[in-house]
């Protein structure tokens, strides 16, 4: 749900065979996905949107939507000479229930990489970004956990909150089923599945890979900064008026740039780097690690069949009994 800008400018894009974008980066939150979109949309072969995630397609998530029709949801797009694909990357798109079918409606060929990661540490981040978006007021992670069951029943939401079923914190990492559903609409050839400990532990392999899986040329790329680093606001107004307040400020911007010919002023994004500050790692409880692990056991099961692959083997808490070790399915 970041809407982190990427290296291109929003024009128009003009190329009609290019648009609807052919490959959608879908999530998970904080798995990785704005690292990788931000190395893709390097590429010169890559359209990337800008912002990264329109959600356009996820209906049943309108508050995350920064797109109010399809003409709208086309000028995120400025497409290079040399670009081969569009893609956008939008993360609730795996969790939403509505947004792959509505792209396979726009786009029957749509690619889809998916990336995950450990459910503790996915959840213990999620909710730091939550917060900095002003979509969560419980400040406390173990609080906020304890909580999705009310809110799930429409209680002790956020005013401020676009999507209230992103704050159920025992329902977003369920990624087996997530995933079950991608592969009962989409052929598996056309679905990449990453891990964000991979990409940690060779970043330019999983970039390569990806490039591979969009039937692009290895760009020669060396160079993977750390990009989307754990964050607070200093002050949550500030937030406010700078991600929420858009009518507000355009009443006061507005004739400030026709006066003067501009595009933009670019103070919001100065005025938002100013009131943004690093945010230390907080370490989840001992307890409540086991007491996610337990709530997520068997989905981690679920997905590990379906990725024939041992998560043990990336540092998640799978449960007992013995994990089947190559348990590929289809």
């Amino acid at each position: 749900m970041s809407t982190h800008s990427l290296p291109s400018d929003p024009q128009p894009v003009s190329r009609a065979d290019l648009f609807p974008p052919a490959a959608y980066l879908i999530g998970a939150p904080k798995c990785g996905t704005t690292a990788l979109g931000h190395y893709l949309a390097g590429h010169p072969g890559v359209g990337f949107s800008n912002p990264k995630e329109p959600h356009y397609f996820s209906r049943d998530l309108r508050g995350l939507c920064l797109c109010d029709d399809f003409e709208a949801y086309r000028a995120t797009f400025a497409p290079g000479p040399q670009a081969e694909v569009l893609m956008e990357g939008s993360v609730w798109y795996l969790y939403s229930d509505s947004a792959i079918t509505e792209i396979l409606k726009a786009r029957p060929d749509a690619k889809f990489i998916v990336m995950l990661r450990n459910p503790v540490k996915m959840l213990a981040s999620l909710h730091r970004q939550l917060i900095h978006a002003l979509d969560e007021n419980e400040e406390d992670f173990r609080t906020a956990w304890d909580l999705s069951d009310a809110r799930a029943a429409g209680k002790n939401i956020p005013r401020s909150c676009r999507a209230p079923s992103t704050l159920l914190y025992k329902r977003t990492a369920a990624f087996g089923e997530m995933l079950s559903r991608l592969y009962a609409r989409v052929p598996r050839d056309r679905v990449l599945v990453l891990f964000q400990e991979d990409m940690r532990a060779d970043t330019p392999g999983i970039y390569r890979r990806t490039l591979a899986f969009l039937g692009l040329e290895d760009d020669g790329r060396r160079d993977f900064p750390s990009i989307n680093e754990a964050k607070r606001a200093r002050s949550k107004l500030v937030r406010y008026v700078v991600t929420r307040a858009g009518p507000a400020r355009q009443l006061v911007s507005r004739p400030i740039k026709r006066a003067f010919g501009l595009e933009s002023l670019g103070l919001l994004k100065k005025l938002d780097a100013l009131n943004t500050a690093k945010l230390a790692k907080v370490p989840v409880p001992a307890d409540l690690a086991e007491e996610i692990a337990a709530t997520y056991a068997e989905d981690m099961l679920l997905l590990q069949l379906l990725v024939g692959r041992d998560l043990a083997d990336l540092g998640w808490p799978m449960p007992d009994p013995a994990r089947p070790k190559s348990a590929a399915v289809g």
